[in-house]
């Protein structure tokens, strides 16, 4: 049976798109190091999820530093409910935590020179004498 024109380019282009499709390549994040990708893909992890975890901690509070202090400020903002959310703050308790980080905005944020990770020392601390959130500072 002879082939029309029209189909042959058909299972040409199909060919080429499957070819496509097979060469594409996962990308990751181009924010997150490419350790985290082998790393989680292979099922082994150079650090613990814990120190994993304060790694993210740190390295979101230093990228979004000036947003974290607006929102701080202001007692509410989409930066500081993620930072709750990093810090394991329950969902149902996040609207207290931006209220009580604007609370304590003056002793977090002492002043214009303050780095992030003063800043995130201060923090702590203050969750730490805090009679709901302290248990979030045992946690991490």
């Amino acid at each position: 049976m002879m082939q029309t024109p029209m189909r042959s380019l058909l299972q040409v282009a199909m060919l080429l798109a499957g070819l496509t499709i097979a060469s594409c390549t996962v990308s990751t994040d181009p924010t997150k190091p490419s350790s985290d990708f082998t790393s989680s893909s292979s099922g082994s992890s150079s650090s613990p999820p814990k120190a994993k975890n304060e790694e993210k901690i740190r390295d979101f509070t230093t990228v979004n530093f000036e947003r974290l202090k607006e929102d701080m400020a202001s007692g509410h903002g989409e930066h500081l409910t993620s930072l709750a959310t990093l810090l394991g703050v329950p969902q149902e308790s996040q609207g207290q935590f931006c209220m009580f980080t604007q609370e304590k905005f003056a002793d977090v944020v002492r002043s214009e020179q303050v780095t992030p990770e003063e800043m995130l020392a201060a923090l702590r601390h203050e969750l730490s004498v805090h009679p709901v959130f302290h248990t979030l500072i045992a946690q991490n």
